[in-house]
């Protein structure tokens, strides 16, 4: 398995259609998707090189703040304290909650659509 579809198939897992950012806006530029969604930023590196940050994005419209809440826990819960590795044909990626794990954002257009900016950091195990 290739390293983006490693990282795609960990993101996947959540019980929620998950993209990388770039694959959901249309040809305007908006959401080309049904809430609830996950985005995330695939950016990859090798062996030797300094872990990297993703970006991982929770996207819900809901009137709670205990919805999203609970996915982004979900999220850190199965990276875990100590990180999680995924396997992939090059070797390994392991995952670690990045520092701040998470913010609450507000959608200034709809009030009901409530964002989690999750940071994820990234250190690859693979050969290239």
């Amino acid at each position: 398995m290739t390293k983006d579809k490693a990282l795609y198939r960990f993101f996947s897992g959540f019980g929620i259609p998950a993209y990388p950012d770039t694959a959901v806006l249309n040809e305007d530029g908006e959401p080309d998707v049904v809430l609830p969604y996950l985005t995330y930023t695939p950016i990859f590196d090798a062996w030797g090189g300094e872990p990297v940050s993703l970006t991982v994005n929770l996207w819900y419209q809901t009137e709670s703040e205990a919805v999203p809440n609970a996915k982004a826990q979900e999220l850190s819960s199965a990276i875990g304290y100590g990180g999680k590795m995924l396997k992939c044909d090059e070797g390994y990626i392991w995952l670690k909650r990045g520092s701040p794990w998470c913010q609450n954002l507000a959608d200034e257009a709809d009030r009901f659509i409530k964002r989690r900016y999750i940071n994820v950091t990234a250190e690859y195990m693979t050969c290239y």
